[in-house]
């Protein structure tokens, strides 16, 4: 894969810099900006060289300016700036002949070559649903998954199923309770049962004692207590994986808390050895200084369960054993900010060389979807519900003559999907944000279904072209809207790099934004002028670069949709 347009020029800006003053490129590419818009593209400020230079900023500028020669850049000084603009040519051809090669690949790099990243993202809890609250964990961790795949990582996916712990026994002794065992592989059931049975534990303590029970024979590898986990857990995969095709997310590895039963002893005694540990309240702690307030690290209860943080530990080491990784992210709510600190101190107190590789990549709170009796939201539920807003809008514009399409059902699907999964991933990962349905599923506006329709008008406009061009002249595109637009695309290969490098889909995200409304302006522009159309008649060199250029607008837009984890449908 070729190194990005923005990058090869600003490289080149910076090498030319360097050798007018006498210094490193490398220490002036970082000083490299982007230009106010007015007067060019890449920027660099003299400020930092009068002292040493004993001239104003102005005169080292126009002296620059006058001396850095870089082809296909145009340099000029504007006070104590130097700014260089894209030329016409050959940025237009170069941009639209990188995105039209290189495809679906589009924006994609071999940064990663050689390197392994884990990521454990998603992770509900076996016996419960799929929540909506899930999303958010879900969605930011396959966008990563496919972001460092893109670059070249080699991706361990881990779905961490919550499939230990005293809510089995809860499970377990409400189904012999309240259970139907026709009914033992339906999770709705299952659910059902649950539910039942945490109202009567907290209300009973002996009834809370009987899950307490049934989860101490699971510890002891009790046969019959592990055979009707092994049904439950089994029940819940089957229905969490037709959530997660509908969603389009596959995980290199489905696997639990349970995975590490019977592997613990050998982690709490090197912590024992290497870190030290106490009692407290009849509990084994990891002894540690704590903040007044800080709850310590338990690694068993007064009872001698093991708890997850025991289990992370286990899983931390035994991941890095399989895997070696470079990297290790842990998609996981901001509110466990705290146990993934003690945790990654842990680990740092016990020695370990690759303890500072992982990264808690933590998000906020989604806001405003709840029931009024504050019940649990599925996630199912709502992907159902975008499906039929969806339906109603593809419908209406069916009968206006504004969509065709041959099968409106797995249309309404894409943009169901679409408006929910963006309407996530364009917020601040670490931000909280409120869910808004009138806002995620309109055609208008910040959301994934606008930028879906700008995927699909591009492919209308290529359809009623006769398709793109196999050759086109860049140099013909000189218009302010094709200039503007040819800038954004240039920007999917350094916004990849940058939101993997910064844990952030909604970079992506934005560009997206910034794509679709570009081309839209450059859209409606033939609209009002006929000069400006890209099918302009009596023209045909004209016509193939505008072709040209809404071609590999149409490649962006689907290699970037695509790392978000959004469908491209080709008619809206």
């Amino acid at each position: 894969m070729s190194t990005s347009v923005l990058s090869r020029y600003r490289t080149a800006f910076a090498e030319a810099l360097a050798q007018a003053l006498g210094v490193p490129a490398s220490e002036i590419e970082p000083q490299i900006k982007p230009a106010d818009p007015a007067h060019g593209d890449l920027s660099f400020v003299t400020f930092p060289l009068a002292k040493a230079q004993k001239k104003a900023p102005p005169a080292i500028a126009s002296s620059l300016a006058s001396a850095v020669k870089v082809p296909g850049l145009e340099v000029a000084a504007t006070g104590p700036y130097v700014n260089a603009r894209f030329a016409t040519q050959p940025f237009s051809s170069e941009v639209i002949d990188t995105a039209r090669k290189e495809g679906p690949a589009y924006g994609h790099g071999d940064d990663g070559k050689g390197k392994t990243v884990v990521l454990d993202y998603s992770s509900p809890n076996i016996a419960k649903p799929i929540a909506f609250h899930h999303i958010r964990s879900t969605v930011i961790g396959h966008c990563l998954a496919n972001l460092y795949r893109a670059l070249g990582w080699k991706v361990e996916g881990i779905n961490y199923l919550g499939d230990w712990g005293k809510q089995f026994g809860l499970v377990a002794v409400g189904f012999q309770e309240y259970g139907d065992p026709a009914r033992k592989e339906e999770v709705g059931h299952l659910i059902e049962v649950y539910v039942k049975a945490n109202k009567r534990a907290e209300a009973e303590p002996a009834f809370d004692e009987r899950a307490r029970e049934f989860f101490r024979r699971m510890e002891a590898n009790d046969a019959e207590a592990l055979s009707l986990w092994q049904q439950f857990r089994e029940t819940s995969i089957r229905d969490f994986e037709r959530i997660y095709s509908r969603l389009g997310i596959r995980f290199e590895h489905i696997e639990g808390e349970s995975r590490y039963q019977g592997k613990m002893e050998p982690v709490i005694e090197e912590i024992s050895q290497k870190v030290g540990v106490k009692e407290s309240k009849g509990a084994l702690v990891v002894d540690l200084p704590y903040a007044e307030g800080e709850p310590p690290v338990m690694l068993k209860k007064n009872d001698g369960s093991t708890l997850y943080a025991t289990r992370d530990l286990a899983a931390a080491t035994d991941r890095y054993e399989r895997f070696q990784f470079d990297k290790a992210l842990y998609v996981v709510a901001k509110d466990q900010q705290l146990h993934f600190k003690q945790f990654f101190l842990v680990l740092q107190k016990m020695g370990k060389p690759w303890a500072d590789r992982l990264v808690h990549t933590y998000f906020g709170r989604v806001q405003g979807m709840s029931t009024r009796r504050g019940e649990v939201v599925l996630l199912d539920d709502v992907l159902d519900q975008a499906k039929e807003l969806a339906r109603k809008k593809v419908q209406e514009n069916i009968e206006k003559g504004r969509i065709q399409t041959d099968n409106p059902e797995e249309l309404s699907e894409q943009i169901g999907l679409g408006s929910i999964v963006f309407g996530d991933l364009r917020h601040n990962r670490t931000s909280d944000y409120a869910f808004d349905w009138e806002e995620v599923v309109s055609f208008e506006g910040h959301t994934g279904p606008y930028v879906q329709y700008a995927h699909a008008r591009t492919c209308n406009v290529i359809r009623k072209g006769g398709g793109a061009p196999a050759s086109f002249d860049g140099a013909l595109l000189t218009l302010p809207e094709e200039q503007a637009l040819l800038r954004v695309l240039a920007r999917l290969p350094v916004v990849v790099r940058e939101a993997a490098e910064q844990y952030e889909p909604s970079l992506v995200a934005r560009l997206m934004l910034d794509l679709a409304a570009a081309y839209n302006r450059y859209f409606t522009a033939g609209n009002q002028e006929r000069d400006k159309r890209i099918l302009v008649e009596g023209n045909d060199a004209l016509r193939a670069a505008r072709l040209a250029l809404t071609d590999a607008t149409r490649v962006t837009l689907a290699s970037g949709l695509t790392l978000l984890g959004i469908p491209t449908p080709e008619n809206m």
